[in-house]
C-alpha cells in the first residue's frame, strides 16, 4: 500500500518521500475468506478533526510520529524544502516531523475531514 511519508534530515529540513507498506496475505478475521493485511502499529488514540475552507496552520510541528488519513475533502501539505503536495479522500500520510523540524504547512481549500491517529513504535 502507498503512502507518503514527511521526514526530517539532520538540518530540520522536512521532505516528502513516497514509501510503501506491505500487505501480506492473511487470515486475518476468520470465516471471512483471506485478506491483505500491514503488519500492525501500536496507537494510543484516533481523533478526527475537521478543517474548515480556508484553514491554514504554519510551521506544525507534529507531537509525536503520527498518521494523517483523509477521509473526506482536500488539503495541501508544503514541506520546508518548499515541495507541495495535495492529499485527497483515501491518502495516508506519515507524519515524522517532530519538535526538532522545521515543520510543514496545511492548508484546506474546502472542508476537509482527516483521522489522526499517533504510531507508537
Amino acid at each position: 500500500m502507498k503512502y507518503v511519508r514527511i521526514s526530517v534530515d539532520g538540518g530540520g529540513e522536512t521532505h516528502f518521500a513516497d514509501d510503501q507498506m506491505a500487505l501480506e496475505e492473511a487470515d486475518y478475521r476468520p470465516p471471512a475468506p483471506l485478506l491483505f493485511v500491514s503488519h500492525a502499529r501500536q496507537s494510543s488514540a484516533i481523533q478526527f478533526v475537521r478543517l474548515p475552507a480556508g484553514w491554514v496552520g504554519q510551521s506544525i510541528k507534529v507531537p509525536s510520529k503520527q498518521f494523517l488519513i483523509c477521509v473526506a475533502g482536500d488539503l495541501e501539505m508544503t514541506v520546508s524544502d518548499g515541495e507541495s503536495r495535495t492529499f485527497g479522500v483515501g491518502d495516508v500520510v506519515l507524519m515524522e516531523d517532530t519538535h526538532e523540524s522545521k515543520g510543514h504547512t496545511t492548508r484546506a481549500s474546502g472542508d476537509c475531514h482527516v483521522a489522526v491517529a499517533p504510531v507508537l513504535d
